[in-house]
C-alpha cells in the first residue's frame, strides 16, 4: 500500500502547476543564453570611406574596388558607377578616359553578374565621349569575341553590338577595326578562306568544327553570332552621305592641299607594302574591296550552310545574306598600284 501511494503522488506531482510567489522570477531553463547585452557600433576600416559626404569621393572609391578580387564587391561597384553615370547631369569626376581604361579589362571577367553590370555602365556612357576610344575599346572586344570561356564569347557579342550603335561609323573607319574583326568573325564561325588551293574540294573553303552549334547550353550562340556580324557589315557597306559639289570645288581639288591623310595611298609610292590588316578603311569602296578580296567566299558558303540546318540558324543566315546582297550589289572591282597584281611585268622602273 504504501508503495502504490508513493508511485500515485509522484505521477500527481507532474501534473501540478509550481505556485510562483510574488516578485520572485521564473526559473531560467538549463539551455538558456543571456541576449540582454548591447552593442553601441560595429567599426569597419572602410567606414569614413563609404559614408563620406562628398560624391566625388565616393566615386572615386567606387571606382576603386571594381579591381578588387571580390566578385560581389566588383559588381556592387560597377552598379554604383552606372548609377552617377545616369542621373542627370551624370556624375564622371575622372572622365571618360580614365574610367575606360579601368574597366575595360573587365569585358572577360570571369563572374557573369559583373559584365552584365558592366554592359549597363557602358551603355550610359555618352556617344560623343565614346567614339575617340574607338581603337582602344575595339582590342578588347576582340579578346572577348575570342576567349576560351563561350559565356564570355556571348558577352562580347553584346559589347560589339553597344559599340556600333554608339559609334559604328567611326568603329568601321579607324585603324585595324575593319579586316581584324572579320577574321575574329571568321574564327569564331568556324569560316575560314583556305590559305592555298591544295585540295581538291569544290567550294574552295574550309569549315572549322563548331563546337558551340547544336548543344544544348549554347544553342543560340551561332545565330547570334551571324545576326551581330550582319549588323557590323551593314555599318561597313553603308553609304556615305552625298556632298553637294559646286563649279568651284573642281578647281579646288586640284590646286588645293587635301584635306585627308596620305590622299594618294592607292599608288603606294614611296611606303612599304600594305598592312591590310591594320590599314585604315575610310570610304565604303575600299571596304567593299578587301571584304571581296578575302572574306566574301567564305561568309557566302558558310550562310549556304546555315540556310540548310533551318531553325534559328537558317533565319539568322537569311537576314546575313540580305546584308550582302544590298552592301555589294554595286560592288565593281578597283586595282591598286601596289597590290600584287602583276600590273609591272615586262616594265622597267
Amino acid at each position: 500500500m504504501g508503495s502504490s501511494a508513493k508511485k500515485k503522488k509522484e505521477k500527481k506531482k507532474d501534473f501540478q502547476k509550481p505556485k510562483l510567489k510574488v516578485g520572485k522570477a521564473k526559473p531560467k531553463a538549463s539551455n538558456f543564453t543571456d541576449t540582454s547585452f548591447k552593442s553601441k557600433a560595429i567599426v569597419l576600416q572602410q567606414q569614413l570611406a563609404e559614408n563620406a559626404p562628398n560624391p566625388i569621393e565616393r566615386f572615386k572609391y567606387n571606382l576603386s574596388l571594381t579591381s578588387s578580387r571580390a566578385d560581389t564587391q566588383r559588381r556592387d561597384a560597377l552598379s554604383y558607377l552606372a548609377g552617377q553615370l545616369s542621373t542627370n547631369p551624370p556624375i564622371n569626376p575622372v572622365g571618360t578616359s580614365t574610367l575606360l581604361q579601368k574597366i575595360l579589362p573587365m569585358m572577360s571577367d570571369s563572374y557573369g553578374p559583373v559584365r552584365g553590370q558592366l554592359l549597363k555602365l557602358l551603355r550610359s556612357l555618352p556617344a560623343d565621349e565614346v567614339r575617340p576610344h574607338v581603337e582602344k575599346i575595339m582590342l578588347y572586344i576582340r579578346g572577348t569575341m575570342t576567349n576560351i570561356s563561350q559565356e564570355v564569347k556571348d558577352d562580347g557579342l553584346n559589347y560589339m553590338e553597344w559599340l556600333l550603335d554608339a559609334a559604328g561609323e567611326d568603329v568601321v573607319s579607324s585603324a585595324g577595326c575593319w579586316v581584324k574583326p572579320l577574321r575574329d568573325f571568321m574564327s569564331v564561325l568556324g569560316w575560314a578562306v583556305k590559305a592555298t588551293p591544295t585540295t581538291t574540294t569544290k567550294s574552295g573553303w574550309t569549315s572549322a568544327p563548331r563546337t558551340t552549334f547544336g548543344a544544348k547550353k549554347y544553342g543560340q550562340s551561332f545565330p547570334r553570332q551571324m545576326l551581330v556580324l550582319a549588323k557590323f557589315l551593314e555599318m561597313g557597306f553603308k553609304p556615305g552621305m552625298p556632298t553637294p559639289w559646286t563649279p568651284g570645288d573642281w578647281f579646288g581639288n586640284i590646286s588645293r592641299v587635301p584635306r585627308t591623310p596620305d590622299p594618294f595611298g592607292y599608288l603606294g609610292l614611296f611606303k612599304p607594302p600594305r598592312d591590310e590588316d591594320g590599314e585604315i578603311y575610310r570610304n565604303r569602296e575600299d571596304r567593299q574591296d578587301i571584304f571581296q578580296k578575302r572574306f566574301r567566299a567564305a561568309v557566302e558558303a558558310g550562310v549556304d550552310m546555315a540556310k540548310k540546318e533551318g531553325g534559328t540558324a537558317g533565319r539568322a543566315a537569311a537576314t546575313l545574306d540580305q546584308v550582302l546582297k544590298d552592301g555589294m550589289s554595286d560592288y565593281e572591282r578597283t586595282l591598286r598600284l601596289d597590290d600584287d597584281e602583276h600590273l609591272w611585268n615586262g616594265y622597267i622602273i
